[in-house]
């Protein structure tokens, strides 16, 4: 069988096999000291600069320039044969992705052929494994010179299925944990089981600041947006505006939430197969983005700050592929900052894992180059993704070396979560050198030790309104749209809103904010609590206050 699918070599000098996975990773987490004028991130993602601005005097135009192109396939009795969609990737070389995908399109109608240049990604899917497989070897068979990778799409997961540490509840979305509807585990415990404290906090009261008046349950709850604020300081030098926008990359927004509606300032994009909404069904991107922005009953981080949906999840799992395309149309869109609150496990050993690895670094590189800050949560698994060996012990893998991605990665901001006595919160991940922590909450003190549940010590979040409350909230008097929360889901979205409002008041000043510049500023600012919490837990109100020109 012959294709008639053409290769253009865009870059014929560009022979970098851009492998920054396994190549620099490693040696950033095993042999790069942390201190604070030792930015080992902010290092490798200059060696990302230089690797692609090496093909920058060649005068030929770079691959991300170029178009990508979806073609779905084709109804019909032979298009499901294996009943699971299923799809694989394709990395070339730089310099040397292919066009014409319509040509390949044409020859397998039945397999859906999505381009990513700026990725160099090829990705194939269908129902029938027979064509992928077809097609996977026709490709390499004709570019075999051209091709670095080839590989799984794995799934990537919003429910990590943490702990289940409380019986009856349900551990729900990625990094994060919601007490489940009509739980007999609730209703029936004593009432030293449910620890929690429903009236206000006296040292929470309204100062009277009209942002904040109408925010009660951001009054009574908000410790968490608090403690990132410094006690509301940095709301008085910058709240945000909507020409800096955060990419909430999840499972959509509520654009009808009060507190969220009037800061989506963008349609937004889904990347799942037969789903055209951004429609939140499962609560946690809505949960991201007031984090971020909420304006209303609560208060975010950057309270006007402009939000777009870069929706990858609709039931609970996403091809990875998914969210890396979401990465790259976030940065196409010129967003400000993306945020991941998302995660996996791969191997930096396992052929299979290398393209999707491959494709990751390549997206954050762009997201780079392009002046994006991408910030990702460090999981919830409570390990060491400091170092890949232990790691891949951790995770039961032998003789191999692990990694957490996207967070974890060169290149990006990655986000433990502490808890409300400023230690790292005993689910989250840490050990890199070059990371932050955000407050996230967790179950309190006592919980351990006598089984008691302190709902202060866990976070408030807006949640979609049409879909069911918790017993929880109802328990506490919530309205519908609010639920408590823990996790490093919490975190990151903290950071992510920090850098935006880095962002914002650059601009103001005529300050250009690199996202190298952000890392700097948040990381050196930060409040330092003790180990492992990396450079400290983000404080973005001193960071606002040492801008200078």
């Amino acid at each position: 069988m012959k294709l008639l699918f053409k290769s253009k070599l865009v870059n014929k000098e560009g022979k970098h096999a851009q492998k920054l996975i396994v190549l620099i990773l490693a040696v950033v987490v095993l042999f790069t000291p942390f201190s604070s004028s030792s930015w080992a991130l902010t290092s490798q993602t200059a060696r990302v600069h230089e690797l692609w601005m090496d093909q920058g005097d060649t005068g030929v135009v770079p691959p991300v320039t170029v178009t990508d192109f979806t073609y779905l396939p084709t109804t019909g009795d032979e298009a499901v044969l294996s009943g699971i969609r299923q799809s694989r990737l394709i990395i070339f070389k730089e310099g040397h992705f292919p066009e014409h995908a319509e040509e390949l399109q044409d020859q397998f109608p039945q397999i859906e052929v999505t381009m990513l240049p700026e990725a160099g990604m090829l990705r194939l899917a269908g129902y029938s494994l027979p064509q992928l497989q077809q097609v996977e070897a026709e490709l390499r068979r004709i570019y075999d010179e051209s091709i670095e990778e080839v590989g799984e799409d794995p799934k990537i997961v919003v429910s990590d299925n943490n702990d289940n540490i409380l019986e009856g509840f349900n551990v729900n979305g990625s990094n994060f944990m919601r007490m489940q509807t009509g739980s007999s585990a609730v209703k029936n415990t004593a009432p030293h089981m449910l620890n929690f404290l429903r009236e206000a906090q006296t040292d929470s009261i309204n100062d009277g600041s009209p942002l904040t008046a109408k925010a009660f349950l951001y009054q009574q709850w908000g410790w968490d947006i608090k403690e990132v604020t410094d006690d509301e300081q940095s709301l008085s030098v910058q709240i945000g505006n909507h020409d800096v926008v955060v990419a909430v990359v999840d499972s959509g927004i509520d654009t009808t939430h009060p507190d969220l509606s009037s800061n989506i300032v963008r349609e937004g994009k889904s990347f799942v197969p037969g789903v055209t909404d951004t429609f939140d069904r499962i609560g946690h991107g809505t949960m991201v983005a007031g984090t971020i922005a909420a304006n209303g009953r609560l208060l975010g981080v950057g309270p006007n700050l402009g939000l777009a949906s870069y929706k990858v999840f609709d039931q609970g799992e996403a091809d990875s592929s998914w969210v890396v395309e979401a990465i790259i149309q976030a940065v196409r869109d010129d967003v400000d900052v993306i945020n991941l609150s998302l995660g996996t496990y791969k191997s930096l050993l396992k052929p299979d894992d290398q393209a999707i690895l491959i494709a990751y670094s390549r997206a954050i590189a762009y997201a780079y180059l392009k002046g994006v800050v991408v910030v990702a949560s460090s999981g919830t698994d409570g390990l060491d993704i400091g170092n890949p060996f232990r790691l891949a012990e951790s995770k039961g893998w032998k003789n191999d070396l692990a990694v957490h991605a996207p967070g974890g990665l060169p290149g990006v901001i990655t986000v433990a979560a502490s808890n409300r006595e400023h230690e790292l919160a005993y689910y989250s991940n840490y050990g890199l050198r070059n990371m932050i922590t955000a407050p996230a909450g967790d179950y309190g003190s006592t919980w351990f030790t006598k089984g008691e549940l302190n709902l202060l010590s866990m976070c408030l979040t807006t949640y979609p309104t049409q879909l069911p409350q918790s017993f929880l909230s109802q328990l506490v008097g919530l309205p519908a749209g609010y639920e408590f929360m823990i996790g490093t889901s919490l975190a990151a979205p903290k950071v992510s809103a920090a850098a935006a409002l880095l962002i914002a008041e650059g601009r103001e000043k005529g300050i250009r904010m690199s996202p190298d510049i952000i890392q700097r500023m948040l990381f050196q600012n930060a409040t330092d609590y003790g180990t492992n919490l990396g450079a400290g837990v983000v404080n973005v109100y001193r960071a606002l206050k040492n801008i200078h020109k």
